[in-house]
């Protein structure tokens, strides 16, 4: 064989070589390994931020609801003292004491009062704590003859309640009270034969009416 025909005959073996081998260049817009890596990287980093940002959001929730549970169960606890036991949210009122006996009662007269009986009396030990039997404004505290030392709270229908005969109070004037929340301490100030809370009810600020029967419209039991 001669020179050139070797030749012709190597250049033809080459080229069929690489045509096997595919070695045409890489496209520019192909990926390479290692930007498919970095992109992986970047999306496994943007979603272990998300998870940790849900995780610490869900943790903040069931901090809040725990408190509030916990709250809940201490206000459950505290009026359930004052005779409510149901759903702390939906109490309209309590009972003005945690212990106390039943006294006189409203109507009556005799040479205690000097006109008929306008209240409740509820027996207790001398610096029992009297609570708000309902939600509403303390509009006036002050020293009022028979009555002693007596605390007015308006509700927002108008209704006033009265707590009398107290030894001192734990509210001002102006002041919005909740459910249970102090009112004062019981006492033998003014008229009394010894220490009770005289607790009236009248609705509108006028004339008295029964405290029980007001008590048991709301659901309590005295």
């Amino acid at each position: 064989m001669s020179s050139l025909l070797r030749r012709v005959v190597l250049l033809l073996a080459v080229l069929a070589i690489a045509a096997g081998l595919n070695l045409a260049a890489p496209r520019a817009d192909a990926a390479t390994p290692e930007t498919v890596d970095s992109s992986h990287q970047a999306e496994s980093i943007e979603l272990a931020s998300q998870l940790r940002e849900r995780q610490q959001t869900l943790a903040l929730l069931n901090r809040r609801a725990d408190a509030r549970d916990r709250a809940l169960i201490g206000r459950k606890a505290v009026l359930a003292r004052y005779g409510y036991t149901g759903d702390p949210d939906a109490v309209r009122a309590v009972l003005p004491l945690a212990a106390y006996r039943i006294s006189a009662g409203f109507g009556l007269t005799g040479p205690l009062w000097e006109a008929e009986h306008g209240g409740q009396d509820f027996g207790a030990s001398l610096g029992d704590q009297i609570v708000a039997v309902a939600a509403g404004e303390v509009t006036e505290i002050a020293y009022s003859g028979a009555y002693g030392l007596r605390t007015i709270v308006t509700l927002p229908d108008g209704t006033e309640i009265w707590y009398c005969h107290q030894t001192d109070v734990s509210v001002y004037a102006g002041q919005h009270v909740d459910v249970a929340d102090p009112v004062g301490t019981v006492g033998s100030t003014g008229n009394t034969t010894g220490p009770h809370l005289h607790l009236e009810v009248r609705p509108g600020g006028g004339l008295p009416i029964d405290p029980m029967d007001w008590l048991r419209a709301t659901g309590l039991t005295p």
